[in-house]
């Protein structure tokens, strides 16, 4: 959990699908802060930062390098989701259940209430939000519906603007009062209730933020005016950062805790040691083998997520190293779903989780595993001696006995040809990872597969193809990395991920070049209100998805934060980060 690859795919599809470079902008006078873009720099000497005064509450949150900003839309770290959810508020969010509650709407427009409107015969839908009208930023101004618009039309702007999931099928934003405006949409769109919310979204303040700087290189991103149930105090770069409680928070009496300070500390076991001796209340996003060394310290205790997300994943490139076209240039080997299946055979997944993982994940082989949508799509059995038997089929032998298969009769490379090719993953999720490779590298060596093992930056890995990047150029064979959606609406993900129009070069993360026209159609009749309808789609899906396994799943990744046994109310989630609830932490 150290590092995320839709926290790269997030900013990478920010600048394919917009076309933006998403530079930084400089930092105000009064706060030492990074320029967004730019790096982190170097940590200034400064003193400890205080304490706790007397009477005063604080808890300490330890994360390994500073947030780029507060915009979690930009860059998607996650350590600006988390220091963003303690200031800032969208219009709705998300508990760990995927359960959408509002924050600053007033309620959640449905069709039963009247608040969306759908227009079958052309495809489109209208959505009518209301705002609450008890909540402030904290220099009193009231938040309205001119923040909305004014935050919608700094996102979409062509040139300093980003995107984010959905942004196309909105056509407009018009106001009816200052409190209520329609979101006005070209289709009909699933995942409205929280495009304006979760875990990367949030509203700025039309009178506080620069419209001339842009949203995606604006100073109010630095130091941010709050409406959430903290105030940034002070940011010193490499070092820590300082919120204070916000009086003028519109749930009464929260937060409780006077005051947070998330300090920076790159090193992991420094960060279990200051658990441990209760130097701090909390670890964003803690590692299998952080947990494992935690899970008996008295003083410890450990929250995990009652969803899983992020699955570790095989991305096959059926088209050959290089190109992007598999119907013109059909990867030698990776084409043949015969192939596709063996690796899948070949895999034992069961011993991945237990002997690196630690047990703490969970295998999958189906994209649609957890509520609301879950298929019966049975679990591939781990079989290497049918593995053997399905190369075989596809023309793959070894007639030299040398331990590696040579094409013979096999569908798309020469005759003679060896079975060899590249596992490529990254190299900031860390060890757990590189030992993921190195097993699945023993696994497949022993059907007669000979895989060169090879790890990089994932900034290399998730670049544009304008950037040489490996996935989007085409130049890989497999890449092994985690992926997943939060929330209960996987339609833009399946989007991304499968369907053909994001197979093109900068258009999305279809880098395998699987194409089929079935499953575009089933995805693209996805995109609707009704729940009985969409759960059939999606399982009709999940079948094509098993049969020509474009990407072999494996396992998911825990989704855990460890935290003092002092810090109460804190709930680990995939639908956000850790902060969604710091309004109702309490301490003992």
């Amino acid at each position: 959990m150290s590092f995320k690859k839709s926290q790269w795919g997030t900013l990478a599809t920010a600048i394919l699908v917009g076309g933006l470079f998403l530079s930084g902008c400089a930092p105000r006078a009064a706060t030492a802060v990074p320029e967004s873009g730019a790096g982190i720099t170097a940590a200034p000497e400064v003193e400890e930062p205080e304490g706790a005064t007397a009477g005063e509450s604080q808890v300490v949150i330890v994360i390994p390098e500073d947030p780029p900003n507060f915009n979690a839309s930009l860059s998607d770290t996650g350590y600006d989701a988390l220091v963003m959810e303690l200031v800032m508020l969208g219009l709705a969010d998300l508990d760990p259940e995927g359960n959408i509650f509002p924050e600053l709407a007033a309620e959640l427009p449905t069709v039963e209430n009247g608040g969306v409107i759908t227009d079958e015969e052309n495809g489109t839908m209208d959505v009518t939000w209301n705002l609450r009208p008890d909540i402030t930023w904290s220099d009193g101004t009231p938040v309205s519906s001119d923040d909305v618009i004014f935050t919608y039309e700094a996102l979409i702007d062509p040139e300093l603007g980003s995107w984010t999931q959905g942004i196309d099928y909105v056509d407009g934003i018009e106001k009816v009062d200052v409190d209520t405006f329609i979101v006005h949409y070209n289709t009909i769109y699933p995942g409205y209730l929280y495009q304006f919310g979760g875990e990367q979204m949030a509203i700025w303040p039309a009178h506080y933020c620069d419209a001339a700087q842009g949203f995606s290189q604006w100073e109010c991103a630095q130091k941010p005016l709050s409406n959430g149930p903290y105030l940034l105090e002070e940011w010193i770069v490499g070092d820590h950062l300082t919120f204070v409680r916000n009086p003028n928070y519109y749930e009464k009496g929260k937060p409780v805790i006077d005051k947070i300070i998330v300090r920076i500390v790159p090193d992991s076991s420094v960060r279990k040691t200051m658990l441990i001796n209760g130097d701090a209340d909390l670890d964003m996003w803690t590692t299998e083998g952080m947990l494992h060394d935690l899970k008996d310290e008295p003083n410890v205790e450990i929250s995990t997520s009652p969803n899983n997300r992020w699955v570790m994943r095989l991305f096959l490139n059926l088209a050959a190293r290089g190109t992007t076209d598999p119907a013109a240039t059909p990867h030698p080997i990776l084409s043949d779903v015969r192939v596709r299946k063996a690796i899948r055979m070949a895999i034992n997944v069961e011993e991945l989780s237990k002997e690196i993982f630690l047990g703490y994940s969970k295998p999958i082989w189906t994209e649609f595993f957890r509520e609301p949508y879950i298929c019966n799509i049975p679990q591939p059995k781990y079989d290497p001696e049918a593995a053997k038997a399905l190369l075989e089929e596809a023309g793959w032998s070894d007639q030299d006995g040398d331990g590696v298969r040579e094409c013979h009769g096999c569908q798309a490379a020469s005759e003679g040809d060896l079975m060899e090719m590249e596992l490529i993953t990254y190299a900031e999720y860390g060890e757990l990872l590189e030992l993921t490779q190195q097993l699945i590298g023993e696994m497949l060596g022993e059907i007669g597969m000979k895989l060169n093992l090879t790890i990089m930056e994932g900034s290399v890995m998730w670049a544009t193809s304008a950037e040489g990047g490996i996935e989007q150029t085409g130049n890989f064979d497999i890449n092994l990395w985690d992926d997943g959606f939060f929330g209960n609406n996987p339609t833009d993900f399946l989007w991304e991920l499968y369907h053909s129009a994001s197979a093109e070069p900068d258009m999305g993360w279809n880098v395998g070049r699987w194409i089929n026209p079935e499953f575009d159609t089933l995805l693209e009749q996805s995109y609707t209100l009704d729940e009985t309808v969409r759960k059939d789609l999606f399982c009709q899906m999940a079948t094509i998805l098993d049969e020509e396994v474009p990407v072999i799943l494996l396992f998911s990744a825990v989704n855990a934060e460890a935290h003092s046994a002092r810090l109460q109310g804190v709930q680990s989630t995939i639908n956000d980060l850790v902060t969604w609830n710091a309004a109702d932490w309490t301490l003992k």
